[in-house]
């Protein structure tokens, strides 16, 4: 893995470097296909609900333990790969290290992966929403990872993109929380922005909830829940990685 700095520097000087292995002259893009190779894809068979790959864990009606004991709000979650190794690295650049360059190629990779399996969420063209940040966390890290993510996934694929979800103050962080702690948090630090669901309304519309990572599902469940008050006809969940067995902490 490159050190941070001259990471961030090449990213400048020569704007299309793999990150990982320094190979230069790349295609839009900062990972080159040979290290892209090292992610672990996320491959059926899954849980038809959250997308957890099945290790058995599952039952007859294709849900894995937990969605089949209690559902979430989204209708279905899906990852291109696995929260590990080399991918993860670049994520936690991405979200903590100010690599927000990364963003283009991420997006990029999303895209691919809707592309590439149509029968996700239905077929449909979607409304994107990011994960919201809170006002303070924004202004310290310069950039929320999941709008980026976003609006840029809206250019890829052209569907619209409106951040009507805000995150409210509170100073526990849910990486800190078990998966239940998280659930039952998640719900009181997640709000509707009326004024901006006023200018991009979701009512009967078909909504993509947008993020880097999967891990308990609890902000996914959470933002879903709102959106879903909001009008929304349905929710599904997209993210770069996820967390494996992340239903079994």
């Amino acid at each position: 893995m490159l050190g941070a700095v001259f990471r961030e520097w090449l990213s400048w000087v020569y704007p299309f470097v793999c990150e990982l292995c320094g190979r230069g002259g790349l295609d839009g893009c900062h990972v080159c296909p040979e290290c892209r190779e090292r992610f672990v894809p996320i491959e059926p068979p899954c849980c038809a609900v959250c997308g957890e790959p099945a290790e058995g864990s599952f039952i007859p009606s294709g849900l894995c333990a937990r969605c089949a004991e209690t559902a979430p709000s989204f209708e279905e979650a899906r990852a291109a790969y696995v929260n590990e190794g080399a991918l993860r690295e670049l994520l936690l650049a991405f979200k903590y290290a100010g690599a927000v360059h990364l963003a283009g190629t991420f997006a990029r990779m999303m895209a691919e992966a809707v592309r590439g399996n149509p029968h996700w969420f239905g077929g449909k063209k979607r409304l994107l929403v990011p994960v919201p940040m809170h006002r303070r966390k924004l202004v310290r890290r310069g950039y929320n990872q999941a709008q980026e993510l976003a609006a840029l996934l809206g250019r890829e694929l052209g569907w619209p993109c409106a951040g009507v979800l805000k995150r409210l103050p509170d100073r526990l962080p849910q990486a800190s929380l078990a998966r239940k702690q998280r659930l039952r948090h998640a719900r009181r630090i997640y709000a509707a922005d009326e004024k901006r669901i006023k200018r991009h309304p979701v009512a009967g519309r078909d909504v993509l909830l947008v993020d880097d990572v999967f891990t308990t599902g609890a902000t996914a469940d959470a933002c879903a829940h709102l959106l879903l008050r909001a009008g929304a006809a349905s929710v599904c969940v997209l993210t770069l990685a996820r967390t494996h067995h992340a239903w079994h902490g």
